[in-house]
């Protein structure tokens, strides 16, 4: 039996759905957890979770990582995994990694690597130099700029970093199929995001179904452990916030692109990078790079690719061989799926007797567990307060 108070734990920041991926993860294999959270999600109410810790401020404040130094010395956290859940405590965890390493082993690497996927403009460049598609992006200076360039709609409006227009109005992007549209658009942009910020791309044709993704542990920029998905759905259905089911599917040619992006970034950690196919021609084209636990990384888990584990083994210096993952699994994100499944009906995209249909076979979830059933009880609780107070949320799903 092994001594507890002898193996390094986890701090977790945020307590969503996906910190609850990574605390039960590890919470099976008996290591302790600790959550820090401005709100109580899902996490906050895991067996799992041996002490809760609530932060009263953002998680992208710098007091933060004062105040995680501090109960680390304190609660004589040394050597403890540090995750950051969310974009925000990324962002944080970044920029002061070298003070929180005093403590701490960070998943999270330091800014001049996370900035690659942080600030959409430099994925553009890298994926330009890495020889990887991208959608077509331009960046207006000023409104007048919207006029001279070379169009052809729909297309989107979206900030060089995501976090920003989300917090301020839980979106990701917004569209325009005009030029009309368009400068309506920038002008609400602008209300939200510095000018210097907001980026137009092309709308790849093809609805969330398009998208897929790859999943990968990652050491210095190598691919230790990796697997492939496809997003059948997302909420909203256009341009949404996250996945609500991820089916997983072997598509090997994604592969090579997601080495060559996370060489020139040189990651380390959980990286999913994800792709759209363009059926105008065939070619996957970057869309995004999450440098933190996604969205549906349990799903890996449900397929054999335990990556938080892994990760933590990874940092108490145990090696693992490659796991190659078994395939047919999907992941539901029940709160938000019944949602899509609700827009694709009322967009004539499917039927009732579809939707249903495809819930059929082997599944996961994102927070329904019977080991751990407290989390859904908190997480049904958390959405209707939010759904309560609409204007004022601000939770990411991604």
């Amino acid at each position: 039996m092994r001594d507890m108070r002898q193996i390094p734990g986890v701090v977790v920041l945020g307590s969503d759905f996906k910190a609850l991926g990574v605390i039960r993860s590890l919470g099976r294999h008996g290591i302790p957890a600790i959550v820090v959270d401005s709100q109580p999600r899902s996490a906050w109410f895991s067996r799992y979770v041996t002490r809760r810790v609530s932060w009263q401020g953002s998680l992208e404040d710098p007091a933060l990582a004062d105040y995680l130094v501090q109960i680390g010395r304190e609660l004589q956290l040394q050597d403890w995994m540090l995750v950051a859940a969310q974009d925000d405590a990324v962002g944080l965890v970044a920029e002061h990694r070298d003070a929180l390493a005093m403590i701490y082993q960070p998943t999270t690497p330091s800014w001049d690597i996370v900035r690659w996927a942080f600030d959409k403009r430099l994925t553009d460049r890298m994926a330009r130099e890495s020889g990887v598609a991208y959608p077509g992006t331009w960046y207006p200076a000023h409104e007048s700029d919207l006029d001279q360039i070379d169009l052809h709609f729909p297309v989107i409006i979206k900030p060089a970093i995501s976090i920003h227009m989300q917090h301020a109005a839980r979106l990701k992007a917004l569209p325009a199929t005009n030029i009309e549209e368009l400068h309506t658009q920038y002008r609400i942009a602008t209300g939200m995001v510095s000018p210097d910020e907001i980026m137009v791309q092309e709308v790849i044709p093809g609805g969330g179904a398009s998208q897929v993704s790859v999943a990968t542990l990652c050491l210095d920029g190598e691919i230790k452990q990796v697997m492939t998905a496809r997003r059948r759905r997302q909420y909203p259905i256009d341009y949404g916030l996250g996945s609500s089911f991820v089916e997983s599917v072997y598509l090997p040619e994604l592969i090579g692109p997601s080495e060559r992006l996370l060489r020139y970034m040189r990651a380390s950690g959980m990286v999913e990078v994800e792709f759209k196919q363009d059926p105008r021609d065939g070619v996957y084209k970057l869309l995004d790079i999450n440098i933190r636990p996604w969205g549906w990384h349990t799903l890996c888990i449900a397929c054999g690719l335990d990556l938080p584990y892994l990760q933590y083994q990874q940092m108490i210096g145990q090696t693992s061989p490659q796991c190659a993952p078994r395939y047919g699994t999907r992941w539901i994100r029940g709160a938000t799926d019944v949602l899509a499944g609700v827009q694709e009906m009322r967009a004539g995209i499917t039927t009732p007797w579809s939707y249903a249909r495809s819930l059929l076979g082997s599944n996961t979830f994102s927070v329904l567990n019977w080991r751990d059933p407290l989390p859904a009880f908190g997480d049904l609780a958390v959405l209707a307060a939010r759904f309560a107070h609409k204007p004022h949320a601000k939770e990411a799903y991604a």
